[in-house]
């Protein structure tokens, strides 16, 4: 289609702001209250594309602890006080590149945000970055009965889109910015085209999608998809 694309939806930890290393200290500070080491190797090799329900499964079964709800749903609660602690002490920023970008995008197509971080911690550095108005759809971790990888998060946020702006948009319409091998696996077997970002992976780890970049640098990304058409 010549307007392609016709929205554009983005992963939020690791392509729009730094904030992978706060998740990080936040699941390992939590967890070493529970006498569970987490390194920071075992972090992005495994956790990366989970939301923390995931996470904190994941970690839980690899090790073959029973993880009861009432400590599931206290771990919850303590990882976010943490979370929102380093978030109001402003330890993150943009990645590079990525202000110019998105407001470069914001002037031609709608722009929404898809993530498996909770909506108050995405509200807050959005606001930090300065571009919480570029992104007037949200789908945060509550928002989902199944969290990611698993791309039904970007279907619901297709459709959400679809109903603002009265015009039906399919995942080939579309375009997602993903920086996890697994989800960028999952959306483009349900037909997204996916731009990979290599801030947490790898850019030879990001093979699955159909273009990569280590930057969302304009230059960078014009070059990888010339047919993306970028404001300066």
């Amino acid at each position: 289609m010549s307007d392609w694309p016709a929205a554009v939806l983005f992963d939020f930890d690791g392509v729009l702001v730094n904030s992978e290393p706060l998740h990080y200290r936040a699941f390992r500070n939590v967890l070493a209250v529970e006498h569970i080491l987490l390194s920071e190797d075992e972090y992005y090799n495994e956790l990366i594309g989970f939301d923390d329900k995931g996470a904190f499964r994941h970690v839980y079964q690899k090790r073959g602890i029973e993880l009861s709800p009432k400590l599931f749903l206290a771990l919850m609660a303590r990882k976010s006080e943490v979370m929102m602690d380093l978030i109001y002490k402003k330890e993150f920023g943009a990645l590079p590149g990525v202000e110019q970008f998105v407001r470069s995008l914001w002037r031609r197509c709608p722009l929404a945000i898809c993530s498996g971080a909770l909506r108050e911690e995405i509200e807050a550095m959005l606001e930090g970055i300065a571009l919480r108005d570029c992104f007037p759809i949200i789908t945060a971790a509550e928002d989902v009965t199944v969290g990611k990888p698993d791309p039904s998060g970007y279907l619901q946020t297709v459709r959400l889109l679809s109903e603002k702006h009265g015009r039906v948009l399919h995942p080939k319409d579309c375009l997602i910015i993903e920086d996890a091998p697994t989800v960028i696996r999952s959306v483009r077997a349900v037909g997204f085209p996916v731009l990979g970002v290599a801030t947490s992976y790898r850019l030879e780890q990001l093979g699955d999608a159909n273009w990569a970049v280590k930057t969302l640098e304009l230059e960078e990304v014009r070059k990888a998809v010339p047919k993306l058409k970028l404001e300066a």
